[in-house]
C-alpha cells in the first residue's frame, strides 16, 4: 500500500509551507545586512531558536536510526539523554558566558584570539566545512530510500527535490527563514512520530502493555552498569557518549552555536539551551517509544532476519508505516512529512552555518570584498548558500551510488572528529598555561588518531541483534493476500532492504557475526568512547608540548577568554598555589586573599582621590 490522497496532501502542504516561509523572509529581507542575514541582527527570540536547535540535530537518520536501535538492541542508548542534559548545562554555564560577549559570527574566531594563531583557526574551520559538506550528502541519502517506498519516486528525484527546496528557502530568507521553518518542521516531526506511538499503543493494548512486552522480551535495559569498555552500550558508556555528543554538537559546532549567537544577551542564549533540552528529551523519547511499538508489532515475525544478510534496523520504521499507518488516511502522510521535515531542517542548518564560516573565516579578509556594501555582501552570501546546496545535492547523489557501508564509514569518521575539537576548546577555556604550539600539536595528533580509530572500528563485525523471532510468520503455502498483508514485498520495499527478499518460511534468525571478544585491541573498544579518547589525547599532548616549549604567563592571555576559576589559578605562581594547597587542604587554615592582577584603583586610592 502506498500514500493515499490525504497523505499526499499533508506531505505537499508541509513542503509548500516550508518554501513559503523562505519566500516571505526573502522578500522582507531582500536588502538585509550580513549580520541580519546570518544572525538575525542578534535580536531573535529564544523559543524559536531553541526549536530550531532541537530539530537541527534530530535528522531523518535519527528518527529511523534511533527507532531501529530500540528495536534491535534495546533501550540502553536512551540513557544517552542524561549525558546530553549534563553537557547542555556545562555549555550554558561555562561556554556561553565566555563566547557570547565576544560578539562573534564564526565560533572559531575564539581559537585565533585565544592562541593567536590564524592557521589553527582556519584548520578548525576547514575541518567543519569538510564535515558539513559531506554530512549534507549523507543526510539526503537514507531518507530518500524510505521516501522512494512511499512516493514511488526514484532516489535521485527525492534527493534533488529535498535539496532544492531547503537550498532555496535557506538562500533567500537567511537565518530567519531557517529558524521559523524549523519551528514548523518541529511540529510536523512530533506529529509524525506521535502517530506511530498512538496508533501502535491502541493496536497493542496500550503503552503500558507495549513496555511490559518489551521488558519480558529483553528490550528494556537502562542500568547496565558494567565498566567493560568493549561492550557496545552500557549506562556509563551512554552517559559519556551523550555528554561528548552534546559538547561536539552544541558547544564547538558552528551550526548550533550560531543559534545562540542570534539572540540578544547571555541570559537569553542560556535559555535557548534550556528550552532545547526539554524539546529534545520529548522528541527523542517519542522516537525511542516508536521503536518499542515496532518491536511489539513484529514480535513474532521479524523482517530484519528474513534473508541471509540481515537488513539495517533503521529500515524497520518504513516497513511498519507501510503495513500499519497506511490503513488510516493521513497517518502515513504525517510520518513521511516528518521525514521530509527532518531532512529539510538538518540540511538548511548546515547551509546557513557553512555560509557563515566561508564568509567570516576566508572571504571577509580578502581585499576585493573590503569595499563592498552590506547589501552587495548579503547577495554574495545568498550565492554561497545556493552553491553549497548544489554541492550537497551532488554529494547526496554520489553517496546514493556507494551504498550503506560507505555511509556508515563516513558517519563514524565524522563522529570521531568531534573529540579533538572538544579537546582544543577545553584546553583553550580551562588551561591558560597552554601555548599555541601545544594546542596545535595536541589537536593534530588527536585528529589523526581519531580518524584511524573510526576507520578501524568500521571494519569490525557488527554487534549481534537481541533475539528476534520469525515463529509467527505465515507458511509458504499461505495465500498471496495473507502473505502480502503481513510482509510487504513490493519492488520498492525490496530495494529498501538492500536487494534482499523475504523468506516466509519459519526459520531460526540469521544474526550478524558476533562482536569481537573482550580485550581484542583498540578497535574493539565501544564507539561511545571515541570522542573521549580524542579529547583526552588533545589535552595530554597539549600539556606535554607546552611544558617543553614554555608556558604562557598572564600577560600572554586575555582574561575574558578563560574560565574564571582557571584564571584565578593562573594569576598565581606555581609556588603560591602549592603553599595555598598545603594551608587549606593539609593545615585546614583559611586561604590568604589572592592578589588581583591588572585591577583598577579603588575609589579610596590616594592617587585617585582628588
Amino acid at each position: 500500500m502506498g500514500l493515499g490522497t490525504v497523505d499526499i496532501v499533508l506531505l505537499v502542504l508541509s513542503v509548500v509551507a516550508s518554501a513559503a516561509i523562505g519566500i516571505y523572509y526573502g522578500v522582507v529581507g531582500r536588502r538585509s545586512t550580513p549580520l541580519e542575514y546570518l544572525l538575525g541582527s542578534r535580536s531573535m527570540k529564544p523559543l524559536p531558536l531553541a526549536m530550531s536547535m532541537m530539530v537541527g540535530t534530530v535528522s531523518a537518520i535519527t528518527i529511523m536510526g534511533n527507532a531501529g536501535e530500540m528495536y534491535a538492541y534495546g533501550t540502553q542508548l536512551w540513557i544517552m539523554d542524561v549525558g546530553m542534559l549534563l553537557g547542555l548545562v556545562i555549555i550554558a554555564k561555562i561556554f556561553i558566558p565566555i563566547m557570547y560577549p565576544l560578539k562573534m559570527v564564526s565560533l572559531y574566531k575564539y581559537v585565533e584570539d585565544r592562541f593567536e594563531s590564524r592557521w589553527l583557526r582556519q584548520a578548525t574551520v576547514l575541518l567543519q566545512l569538510l564535515g558539513g559538506y559531506t554530512f549534507i550528502g549523507f543526510l539526503l541519502f537514507p531518507p530518500s530510500i524510505a521516501l522512494m517506498v512511499f512516493t514511488g519516486l526514484p532516489i535521485i528525484y527525492n534527493i534533488i527535490i529535498i535539496g532544492i527546496t531547503c537550498t532555496l528557502y535557506s538562500a533567500f530568507g537567511g537565518v530567519k527563514a531557517v529558524v521559523y521553518t524549523d519551528v514548523l518542521q518541529s511540529l510536523v516531526m512530533v506529529a509524525g512520530v506521535l502517530a506511530i506511538v498512538i496508533q501502535g499503543s491502541m493496536a497493542h493494548g496500550g503503552l503500558d502493555n507495549i513496555i511490559d512486552i518489551a521488558y519480558h522480551k529483553g528490550r528494556i535495559e537502562l542500568f547496565n552498569v558494567s565498566l567493560d569498555p568493549y561492550q557496545r552500550h552500557s549506562f556509563w558508556l551512554c552517559i559519556v557518549y551523550g555528554f561528548f555528543f552534546t559538547m561536539g554538537t552544541y558547544g564547538v559546532n558552528q551550526s548550533q552555536t550560531q543559534r545562540y549567537f542570534s539572540t540578544g544577551s547571555v541570559h537569553q542564549a542560556q535559555w535557548i539551551l534550556y528550552y532545547a533540552a526539554v524539546g529534545m528529551v520529548i522528541l527523542r523519547g517519542l522516537i525511542h517509544l516508536s521503536g518499542l511499538v515496532m518491536f511489539v508489532h513484529f514480535e513474532h515475525c521479524d523482517p530484519l532476519t528474513a534473508s541471509k544478510v540481515p537488513a539495517d534496523p533503521s529500515q524497520v520504521a518504513v516497513l511498519y508505516v507501510i503495513q500499519e499507518l497506511t490503513k488510516f488516511p493521513g497517518l502515513a502522510g504525517l510520518f513521511v512529512a516528518a521525514v521530509y521535515a527532518a531532512v529539510l531542517s538538518s540540511v538548511s542548518t548546515q547551509l546557513n552555518s557553512m555560509t557563515a564560516l566561508l564568509w567570516e573565516d576566508f572571504l571577509k579578509t580578502m581585499n576585493v570584498f573590503k569595499t563592498w556594501s552590506d547589501v552587495k555582501i548579503g547577495s554574495l552570501q545568498k550565492v554561497i548558500v545556493l552553491a553549497t546546496g548544489v554541492l550537497g545535492i551532488v554529494l547526496g547523489l554520489a553517496v546514493s551510488q556507494m551504498g550503506w557501508s560507505f555511509l556508515r564509514t563516513v558517519l563514524a569518521i565524522n563522529g570521531a572528529l568531534s573529540g579533538p575539537l572538544i579537546g582544543l576548546f577545553l584546553v583553550a577555556v580551562y588551561l591558560p598555561w597552554v601555548n599555541n604550539k601545544g594546542a596545535s600539536s595536541g589537536f593534530g595528533v588527536a585528529l589523526v588518531f581519531s580518524v584511524i580509530l573510526a576507520v578501524g572500528q568500521v571494519t569490525m563485525p557488527k554487534a549481534p541483534y537481541l533475539p528476534l523471532s520469525r515463529d509467527g510468520c505465515p507458511d509458504v503455502g499461505a495465500t498471496t493476500n495473507t502473505t502480502t498483508a503481513t510482509l510487504v514485498t513490493t519492488t520498492a520495499t525490496t530495494a529498501l532492504l538492500t536487494n534482499t527478499t523475504f523468506d516466509t518460511t519459519t526459520l531460526a534468525p540469521t544474526l550478524p557475526a558476533p562482536s569481537p571478544p573482550v580485550g581484542e585491541g583498540l578497535f574493539g573498544l565501544s564507539y561511545c568512547l571515541n570522542p573521549l579518547w580524542g579529547s583526552l589525547l588533545c589535552i595530554v599532548i597539549s600539556i606535554i608540548v607546552t611544558a617543553i616549549t614554555g608556558c604562557n604567563t598572564p600577560e600572554d592571555v586575555d582574561e575574558h577568554l578563560i574560565a574564571p576559576s582557571s584564571w584565578r589559578l593562573f594569576q598565581r605562581s606555581l609556588s603560591q598555589q602549592i603553599i595555598e594547597f598545603l594551608r587549606t587542604k593539609i593545615l585546614r587554615r583559611k586561604p590568604h586573599p589572592s592578589p588581583t592582577v591588572n585591577s583598577q584603583p579603588s575609589v579610596t586610592d590616594p592617587l585617585n582621590s582628588s
